[in-house]
């Protein structure tokens, strides 16, 4: 954070604040988050304002891993963020900017009591920034007065904070900060549910259901699961029946908005998810396999297939003819793509591979000097003769082999459902 001088113009007053403004206005970040949090016996930890942890359910996992939560952040060891902390500690808003030197060029000019010029000059010494954040009608008053050459005059927004948090913040700088997904992922405890492919199913036929009664219990049953292991099928529900899960007034409920908060995402999100969001939250939290990739592709194949250009999961790398196309053209076939914004551009200079006309089989001894030094040059004539065992033209030949690794996907029902064992889970549901 920089200390930033604001001043608008108001008639013939100005009115000036120092506030402390975040350096890049596009990073919407207090701390830098560290990783891998492992509660540790004796630990004291303060929670930011804004971090939205189930209460009861902390005080448990404090009890079973000897750790403490305190109210004053000089007394922890460890600081927990959330999502809604920056919210809770900053205000933005848009904000027209000037270097300090065209506003001193400004102040020598405009007419205003002295007193208010002074206040400004003062606080513009003790601004670390090299810039003065200012409003519409001050900016106004500004081009009236001087000449902007070197003035965009192009608004930004800005985050600054809190006065009333800037001493807790400069607190925890110098502390170990954890985003609270590393306490949500935990508690659960032990005993907590894991979503399998079996519950999962369950779990869909329970929204499917009209009666809200059931869509609740589902909810209540991914609030109180491992949301490490069952994070993919927990993201496909949230996917799948958000337009669901925005009717039941229990979204709100602190266990359901932690489970939702551990994937970085607020209530009101939910029902605005696509596939491709699915697979970037299990790759933010680094839990994204090859299996569970394999299941999300499997259960949402035709989205991906519609949505490929789009797609931030999966890229569409070449495009090669049909079997009845390639026997026409007798031609290895293949043109590269590559996306510049999402929009296909091919390749052909280097994505055509075009086999080699067949050469006429010949006899080495009659072949003149010209011939022979002409098919060197080619790379067609081997220490064995054409056809001999280290024959350069068969080594071309396999060169241009273009070798797919095929992707097998089973049959997908119309319903994109994953397939249901008869193994039961114990989960009733109305």
């Amino acid at each position: 954070m920089t200390r930033a001088v604001f001043f608008d113009k108001e008639d013939e007053v100005f009115n000036v604040d120092v506030r402390y403004v975040l350096e890049d206005p596009s990073k919407f970040e207090l701390f830098n988050i560290s990783k891998g949090y492992t509660p540790a016996q004796g630990d004291t930890i303060y929670l930011m304002p804004g971090v939205n942890i189930p209460r009861a359910k902390l005080k448990d996992l404090a009890l079973n891993q000897g750790i403490k939560v305190v109210r004053d952040s000089d007394k922890a060891n460890v600081i927990i963020t959330g999502k809604a902390t920056p919210g809770r500690v900053l205000n933005g808003s848009w904000y027209y900017t000037a270097p300090i030197a065209k506003i001193e060029d400004y102040l020598n000019k405009v007419a205003v009591d002295d007193y208010y010029k002074d206040n400004l000059r003062t606080a513009m010494l003790s601004s670390e920034s090299d810039v003065v954040y200012f409003n519409y009608s001050t900016k106004v008053s500004i081009n009236n007065h001087v000449v902007t050459s070197n003035f965009t005059g192009s608004s930004h927004h800005f985050y600054y904070i809190h006065d009333e948090w800037k001493e807790l913040i400069d607190d925890c700088q110098n502390k170990t900060v954890y985003d609270e997904s590393e306490l949500l992922a935990m508690i659960n405890g032990d005993d907590a549910v894991t979503i399998t492919n079996e519950v999962y199913t369950q779990l869909r036929e329970m929204f499917k259901s009209s009666d809200k009664d059931n869509h609740i219990m589902a909810m209540e049953i991914m609030a109180n699961s491992n949301y490490v292991e069952s994070a993919l099928y927990l993201l496909m529900l949230l996917e799948e029946y958000g337009h669901r899960i925005a009717d039941c007034n229990t979204k709100n409920h602190v266990n359901f908005k932690s489970m939702v908060s551990y994937f970085g995402l607020r209530v009101r999100d939910v029902d605005c998810l696509d596939p491709d969001d699915v697979s970037k939250k299990l790759v933010s939290l680094n839990l994204l396999t090859t299996d569970w990739l394999n299941i999300l592709l499997k259960s949402r194949l035709d989205w991906f297939i519609t949505n490929i250009a789009r797609s931030s999961t999966f890229n569409v790398a070449s495009i090669i003819p049909s079997p009845e196309v390639a026997e026409v053209i007798q031609s290895e076939y293949r043109a590269e793509i590559s996306f510049d914004d999402r929009t296909p551009l091919l390749d052909f200079a280097i994505g055509v591979n075009e086999v080699p006309e067949k050469v006429e089989e010949i006899n080495q001894d009659d072949l003149s000097t010209p011939v022979l030094e002409e098919l060197n040059d080619l790379g067609l004539e081997g220490p064995e003769g054409p056809e001999g065992p280290e024959n350069n033209f068969n080594e071309v030949e396999a060169e241009t082999e273009v070798l797919t690794e095929e992707l097998v996907i089973e049959p997908v029902t119309n319903n994109n459902q994953i397939n249901q064992t008869n193994e039961s889970t114990g989960i009733d549901w109305f």
